[in-house]
């Protein structure tokens, strides 16, 4: 009789910490840096919606093969290619049914305030000026280094955070064809000069991986991002 009622206690403690971890839903959404800043605050307005926990992480590529496959929800991109690129190298990973393409993200050219070389286009970035260039956001073809334009680049960066580490200490660096979204974080100290036509604008892009535990929040949370309400959250932070 003593055991039953040891067993019974002990049936009790753990119900309500069972029914806890279940009720507690945790979405786990993994990219790189440029979007993270505009999904955490969506996330943060998600929580007050709803019951679920979203997490934004952001991560190297390298890094994101890894931990993307563990426990990743939702795959993000800075880019269309960057999730096309991850999908290429993990096809095991992500539910592609699920791909949504989401708040274009304008190209411009960042210049030092005031504009003083009177930059008004890629043309522009000739010999003479220092432009910088971010491996990670694919600018090459814009900036001139894929069609051998003559151009003086005396500064690389790997991601946008190192670009804009450069762009503050060095003043030498007079150019950098980057996405008004780091415009918007340096705009005290440089103008902006967007670029018109085709393939000015790059999209957001997502996908729910396959392994995901949560697919009906996840879904959600997917859905949330398409709102007006969303759409004005990366408006603030340089999209559209």
């Amino acid at each position: 009789m003593k055991c039953l009622r040891i067993s019974l206690v002990v049936l009790l403690l753990v119900a309500p910490m069972v029914t806890h971890a279940e009720q507690e839903k945790i979405v786990r959404v993994y990219g790189p840096g440029g979007p993270h800043r505009a999904l955490s605050e969506c996330a943060d307005l998600f929580e007050q919606k709803s019951d679920v926990e979203i997490s934004i992480i952001k991560a190297l590529p390298h890094q994101l093969e890894r931990k993307v496959r563990v426990d990743g929800d939702i795959y993000y991109g800075g880019a269309e290619y960057m999730l096309d690129q991850f999908h290429d190298k993990n096809p095991d990973v992500l539910d592609m049914s699920t791909f949504e393409k989401l708040h274009p993200r304008r190209i411009g050219i960042l210049v030092r305030k005031g504009n003083p070389l009177q930059l008004e286009q890629v043309q522009d970035l000739q010999k003479g000026v220092v432009v910088l260039d971010v491996k990670l956001e694919n600018m090459r073809h814009l900036n001139g280094l894929d069609d051998g334009m003559a151009t003086s680049f005396h500064r690389f960066a790997y991601t946008g955070r190192q670009g804009a580490d450069i762009w503050l200490s060095d003043q030498d660096v007079d150019a950098w064809v980057t996405y008004k979204s780091w415009y918007y974080v340096l705009r005290d100290k440089s103008d902006f000069v967007e670029i018109p036509g085709e393939g000015s604008a790059r999209y957001t892009p997502l996908a729910l991986t396959n392994h995901t535990e949560n697919p009906r929040e996840a879904r959600a949370f997917i859905d949330f991002l398409k709102t007006e309400e969303a759409r004005q959250v990366f408006e603030r932070h340089g999209w559209y």
